[in-house]
């Protein structure tokens, strides 16, 4: 049902004071209580709640401080509130003393620092927050925070001293200052500090007093002065500054200055250049009187004449005369010195010529000029050259060309066959065939074997001019007239051996082939018998042949891959035994052998299971049942098996068995089941009662983020989705939850297939982030339609009848329309649910909601109510829901199993179905369920699961009575 209330007006916008960055010192010494630190939390909260945070805009940071400081966020860590909000809640106090002036310095030199996001040119605020005296100095550092253009407010609480916040605070003091009683009362500054930051602007307001100019900044002003002016102490008179007085100029010579300013001007005899700030020397050179032959110098007040380099001045001070550089007698010149203009050179007499020193002096060598004709030597001399011929060379006739000395003409050679004649001297020579000895002079025959190279394979004898070879005993030389080769004796037919002769020097002997050994006659040979060694390993028999042994195994083995043991041969391997169960090898043969239970017929080779009920009834008081490998006993339907597994007895379930029914349980022949009382439901575990079935649907949220739901406000939105998630049994069965914020646009938070639980959910829900801007309604409403609800997007395919339902939360009217997808969600199945706060319109709500509207529309005028519309939501959602995807469960669970079981089982032996008592596996025989038919089994109960591909098998939740007496 609607809630009629009385619909707010809208609420004031966001402090949109410009851009400021505002820091938060804050007290967490030992004397702040637990509650009081919650209480400045919550003060800090609020102030920034009111405040245009952005990187643009407001800009905010925490210090908290004791005996140390703490850096809790910079300006530049967030950019927004709800990432504020968060850091703040997770302050740990630190619990120690109070150094207040410390903390001061931090922000003045740390906190407002532009390294951590202060700005220049944007006010600088910051918020003092203590319980108690500084135990530092703060007055000198807060004036130096305050000189750096820091605007400070101290608020005091209980303990604090007045006298230290006045020293911690900007003036005027009355706007600056606070004390209160108990950090209870501390919000009233928060509003008061709202005010001043988000206020009028003074300076149009109030009689400032600025001489000059009044600039107003958050709460507050200050007085400026014009260019060329300063400030005076009290804050709102101007001087004139004197910039030459001050030093602040750059004259090079003269400053004159004026209010703020200042020109430049020159001293005698120079003139100001065109930076209006240095000075040049005025050239009179360039008025063209100076009469100056060479060069015109301008000097201070007047001119002077210069002559160019190599010129000296005359006495008239005007004309100029080559200087005569030779006369200074330090020209160093060894023959002559000649002057030049602005030097000299020297010059060298007939015959010399001048040296790379261009001072020394050297005769001139002609024989360099190449045309002196001479075969060895050129010796110059002055003014000419003469030849001269090397050592061992005398000078000819022509006093140019060279001949050799012939040393050996002397007579006086000692050589025994010849001499030569050489350059100074004479050597001996040999004749061919012999060698020069030590003394030079005498002759020896070569030894040509001794060179090494004669390539004799045994020996080398030397001869005149040359050598030749000759071989050992036993060995002929052979046509290459170096090698030699041994004598082959078997060569000669007289050896005798059986089967190889081998020649050695000077003889022969006999060898036998591989495998066979020589005989003591030493010509004949015998085979090896390589068993007879008794290295075999063989495991049945050893044979020898040839180079070796084989192992043989005995009749009824195979040799194994070791070539050495035996396997008996596996005859049931060959796949003909035709044995029913298995096939047992034998030696030679096989035979047959049945598995427990069953026993071998006279064929040898089928088997069939014992029938152990055969044997007698087995004292069952009803039935005997045989099964592999024994037999039990069974009851007629209405009765229960005893301990003793053979006698039965008439039963009431609900008495004997602990049924788990939380109202009450009703027997039935054979079964049971629980019922509620009026007005309650049974939930799905068949047992326990609740005004609402656990839920098994697709839910979508839309929730507006639009600039008018505030986030105060926003938070309690999230904390409504958390409260309806509460009801819901979410699992990828059951309850599947996905969420949408739109504005001006829509963005999906997470789809229905993210999360799996609850907490999943719930803390996804308080970590989304509120979007601000417009409302667009029916661009969210086309995103569900389109997307939301989509298998790619989690949704469950509509054959498998899970319900689908959207959630609209709203503040405002849409700014587009509506109608169209509003009534296309409502057409594609989706049960639509519309919630509306303060400002919504009830037409479009109504627009949104599904019939009957009175069940899927809910509107209050307060954000604080929407708990109380999540439960009156919670009964509609009940109402409508239905039982989703049917879980599969394990037959053996079910307690309505045991008549179910006895027919079953009877049915199972009539028509020859497969039963495995022993795994509680129990089947519906396909006789049966043919029988029936499959629409059948669906009208009898809604929780049955049929196999679509046979409609053979069904799987229990809770059978009734009619579907087990059909079977």
């Amino acid at each position: 049902m609607a809630v009629t209330e009385a619909r707010p007006k809208s609420a004031e916008p966001k402090c949109k004071s410009g851009p400021v960055d505002l820091v938060f010192i804050i007290d967490g010494s030992r004397s702040v209580r637990p509650h009081e630190f919650e209480t400045m939390r919550k003060f800090m909260i609020d102030i920034i709640h009111e405040l245009d945070i952005g990187l643009e805009a407001t800009r905010v940071g925490v210090v908290q401080y004791s005996s140390q400081v703490q850096n809790v966020f910079s300006l530049k860590a967030f950019s927004k509130t709800e990432q504020m909000v968060k850091a703040i809640n997770e302050i740990i106090p630190l619990a120690q003393g109070t150094m207040t002036g410390l903390a001061i310095r931090y922000a003045m030199n740390v906190a407002f620092s532009a390294e951590e996001g202060a700005r220049p040119n944007v006010p600088h605020v910051a918020v003092i927050v203590t319980d108690g005296r500084p135990q530092d100095r703060v007055a000198e550092v807060a004036a130096a925070a305050r000189e750096s253009g820091i605007e400070i407010y101290a608020v005091g609480v209980a303990r604090a001293d007045m006298t230290s916040l006045r020293a911690m605070a900007s003036p005027p003091f009355e706007d600056h200052v606070f004390l209160v009683e108990s950090f209870d009362l501390i919000h009233q500054f928060g509003l008061q500090f709202q005010d001043k930051l988000c206020g009028m602007d003074l300076c149009l307001e109030s009689d400032h007093g600025c001489e000059h100019i009044c600039e107003s900044s958050p709460g507050s002003y200050h007085c400026l002065c014009l260019p060329g002016y300063t400030l005076n102490e009290d804050g709102k008179t101007c001087t004139p500054i004197d910039l030459c007085a001050e030093g602040k100029h750059d004259c090079e010579q003269i400053c004159i200055a004026s209010p703020g300013s200042f020109t430049c001007d020159c001293n005698t005899g120079y003139t100001l250049n065109d930076d209006k700030r240095t000075c040049k020397m005025i050239d009179y050179c360039s008025f063209g009187n100076d009469s100056c032959e060479h060069q015109c110098v301008s000097v201070l007040n007047g001119f002077n004449c210069r002559c160019n380099e190599g010129y000296s001045l005359n006495d008239d001070l005007k004309t100029c005369t080559m200087i005569d550089y030779c006369s200074f007698g330090n020209d160093s010149c060894e023959h002559e010195c000649v002057s030049v203009l602005q030097s000299f050179y020297c010059e060298c007499r007939e015959g010399y010529t001048l040296n790379e020193d261009e001072t020394t002096c050297t005769m001139i060598d002609y024989c360099s000029f190449g045309n002196d004709s001479c075969e060895h030597e050129c010796v110059s001399v002055l003014n000419g050259f003469n030849c001269r011929c090397n050592d061992g060379y005398s000078l000819n006739d022509d006093k140019k060309t060279c001949t050799m000395i012939d040393y050996c003409s002397f007579g006086n050679d000692s050589c025994e066959h010849e001499c030569v004649s050489v350059l100074k001297g004479f050597y001996c020579s040999c004749n061919d065939g012999y060698t020069l000895n030590d003394d030079k002079k005498t002759c020896t025959m070569i030894d040509y074997c001794s060179f090494g190279n004669d390539s004799c394979e045994h020996q080398c004898v030397s001869v005149l001019k040359g050598f030749h070879c000759v071989c050992n005993d036993g060995y002929s030389l052979n046509d290459d007239k170096k090698t030699c080769t041994m004598i082959d004796y078997c060569s000669f037919g007289n050896d005798s051996c059986e089967h190889q002769c081998v020649s050695v020097l000077k003889g022969f002997h006999c060898v036998c082939n591989d495998g066979y050994s020589l005989n003591d006659d030493k010509k004949t040979c015998t085979m090896i018998d390589y068993c007879s060694f008794g290295n075999d390993s063989c495991e049945h028999e050893c044979v020898s042949v040839l180079k070796g042994f084989n192992c043989r195994c005995n009749e009824g083995y195979s040799l194994n891959d070791d070539k050495k043991t035996c396997t008996m041969i596996d005859y049931c391997s060959f796949g003909n035994d035709s044995c029913e169960h298995e096939c047992v090898s034998i030696l030679k043969g096989f035979t047959c052998r049945c598995k427990d239970g069953y026993t071998l017929n006279d064929d040898k080779k089928t088997c069939t299971m014992i029938d152990y009920c055969s044997f007698g009834n087995h004292s069952c008081d009803h039935h005997c049942v045989s099964v592999l490998n024994g037999f039990f006993c069974r009851c007629n339907e209405g009765y229960t098996l005893q301990e003793d597994g053979k006698t039965c007895q008439s039963d009431n379930l609900c008495n004997t068995v602990e049924h788990g029914c939380e109202y009450q349980c009703v027997s039935t022949p054979g079964s049971y089941h629980c019922i509620c009382p009026e007005g309650h439901v049974l939930q799905d575990d068949g047992k326990t009662c609740g005004t609402c079935r656990t839920s098994n649907i697709d839910l979508v949220l839309l929730i507006d983020g639009s600039k008018s739901v505030r986030p105060q406000n926003f938070e309690l939105v999230k904390q409504f989705v958390n409260q309806v998630v509460d009801q819901l049994d979410v699992s990828p069965k059951g309850t599947r939850v996905g969420l949408v914020q739109y504005s001006s646009r829509v963005r999906t938070e997470f789809p229905l297939s993210m999360y799996q639980t609850k907490e999943e959910i719930k803390k996804a829900v308080m970590n989304v982030e509120y979007m601000e801007k417009g409302t667009m309604t029916g661009l969210a409403l086309k995103h569900m339609v389109e997307n939301s609800f989509s298998e790619a997007d989690g949704a469950r395919p509509a054959a498998k009848n899970i319900p689908r339902v959207g959630l609209v939360f709203t503040d405002g009217r849409s700014q587009d329309d509506i109608q169209e997808w509003a009534k296309k969600a409502k057409e594609a199945g989706i049960t639509m649910y519309a919630v509306g706060v303060g400002k919504a319109v009830e037409d479009e709500l109504r627009e949104i909601a599904s019939e009957p509207v009175e069940k899927h529309f809910f509107y209050t005028a307060d954000f604080t109510a929407i708990s109380q519309i999540a439960e009156n939501l919670k009964l509609n959602v009940c109402a409508a829901e239905s039982q989703g995807e049917i879980e599969v469960k394990d037959p053996c669970a079910c307690e309505s199993l045991v008549e179910f079981q006895q027919i079953t089982i009877r049915a199972n032996h009539s028509h020859g179905c497969e039963l495995e008592s022993n795994k509680c596996s129990w089947l519906l025989c396909p006789f049966a369920c043919r029988s029936l038919g499959p629409e059948t089994l669906k009208s009898l109960v809604p929780l049955f699961l049929l196999s679509l591909a046979s409609v053979e098998v069904v799987k229990c939740q809770r059978f009734p009575l009619a579907l087990v007496k059909a079977c």
